[in-house]
C-alpha cells in the first residue's frame, strides 16, 4: 500500500467516503469501495461477498423508508489498516417509530478497499422499533455465526503515548473482566461514565454496578478473549474483541463486543461497549 506513514488518514478518508455511498442503500454507489471478496459482520453473524452487502442495503431500505434523520460521529480513530467509529443515529423507522440508537463500526482497509466491516448496536432497540416482518425472504439469508478472523498485534513497547493507551486498555480490561472493583478502580477516573448500548451510568459506582452483573451472568468468569482490532488516535482507543465464557444458564457462550475508551491523565475517563445482545438474550438467564 506504499508509504504506510499516510496510511490511517487514506483510510479515514476511504472509509468516510464509502459510508457516505453505502447510506444510500445503492451497490452501485457503493460497490467500487469493496474488496473482491468483503466479510460483513452484523454483530456475530458473518457473511461473505458483495451479496452480503446488497441485503444489507436491501433491508435499510425497507426499515428506513425516510432514510436517517442524523447520523452524528462521536469518535473517530484510524491506526494501521482500521478505523473505527462511534455513531448517534436518528430515524423513524418502518414502523414509524422515532428511533435512536447508538452503532459501533470497524472497517479493515487493505489496498484502498474495504475488506471488513463490523456493525455492532444497541439491538434491543433496534429489535423494538423495526417491522422485521417486512422483511422478504431474500433479505433474510441466514449468515454463520462466528467472529472475525483477524487477531490484533500486540502494542509495541517504545513508549509512546498510542502504545502506552493501548497497553492501558488491555491493562484496564483484564482487570475489569475479573468484576472485582478493587484489581481495576484505580484505573479509572474519579468519575468516569460508562455505557452499555443505549444504557449509561456514572461514576465509579455505575462501573462496580456492571462488575456486579457480571458476577451474576459469568459465575466461572471468562473464559478466553480474542482482540481482532486494537486502535488508538490521541486519546482514544477502540477494541473489537470476542469473548468466550459458560454462562449462568450452563451455556457456552462466545459474542463480539466493540468497545470504545477516553484516556485522561493515563486513566479510563469512558468506556462505551456494544455487543450482539441477541446472543446474550438467549445464552444468559437475565431474569
Amino acid at each position: 500500500m506504499g508509504d504506510r506513514t499516510d496510511t490511517p488518514d487514506r483510510n479515514r478518508q476511504i472509509v468516510r467516503e464509502y459510508r457516505e455511498a453505502f447510506s444510500t442503500f445503492d451497490p452501485e454507489r457503493y460497490d467500487p469501495f469493496l474488496a473482491p471478496e468483503p466479510t460483513y459482520h452484523a454483530g456475530m453473524t458473518k457473511r461473505v461477498g458483495q451479496a452480503a452487502y446488497h441485503q444489507n442495503t436491501g433491508a435499510g431500505r425497507v426499515l428506513y423508508p425516510h432514510g436517517a434523520l442524523r447520523s452524528d460521529t462521536r469518535r473517530e480513530i484510524a491506526d494501521g489498516d482500521w478505523v473505527a467509529q462511534l455513531i448517534d443515529r436518528e430515524a423513524i423507522t418502518n414502523k414509524g417509530e422515532h428511533y435512536e440508537n447508538v452503532y459501533g463500526m470497524f472497517f479493515e482497509v487493505r489496498d484502498g478497499l474495504i475488506a471488513t466491516q463490523v456493525e455492532l448496536m444497541d439491538f434491543r432497540v433496534s429489535t423494538e422499533k423495526f417491522d422485521l416482518t417486512a422483511l422478504g425472504p431474500e433479505l433474510r439469508v441466514p449468515g454463520e455465526q462466528a467472529p472475525p478472523s483477524a487477531v490484533a498485534a500486540a502494542p509495541q513497547v517504545d513508549g509512546s503515548p498510542i502504545s502506552t493507551n493501548k497497553r492501558l486498555v488491555l491493562d484496564f480490561l483484564d482487570a475489569f473482566l475479573t468484576f472485582d472493583p478493587p484489581r481495576y478502580e484505580h484505573l479509572l477516573t474519579d468519575a468516569p461514565t460508562h455505557q452499555v448500548g443505549m444504557s449509561c451510568r456514572s461514576g465509579r459506582e455505575g462501573f462496580r454496578d456492571i462488575a456486579a452483573h457480571g458476577r451474576r451472568l459469568y459465575p466461572h468468569g471468562i473464559a478466553s478473549r480474542t482482540i481482532h482490532a486494537l486502535l488508538a488516535e490521541g486519546d482514544d482507543v477502540a477494541v473489537l474483541t470476542s469473548m468466550r465464557a459458560i454462562t449462568n444458564k450452563g451455556e457456552e457462550y462466545e459474542n463480539l463486543y466493540g468497545m470504545f475508551f477516553e484516556i485522561d491523565d493515563a486513566r479510563v475517563a469512558s468506556m462505551t461497549e456494544l455487543l450482539d445482545n441477541r446472543v446474550a438474550a438467549e445464552k444468559f438467564d437475565l431474569s
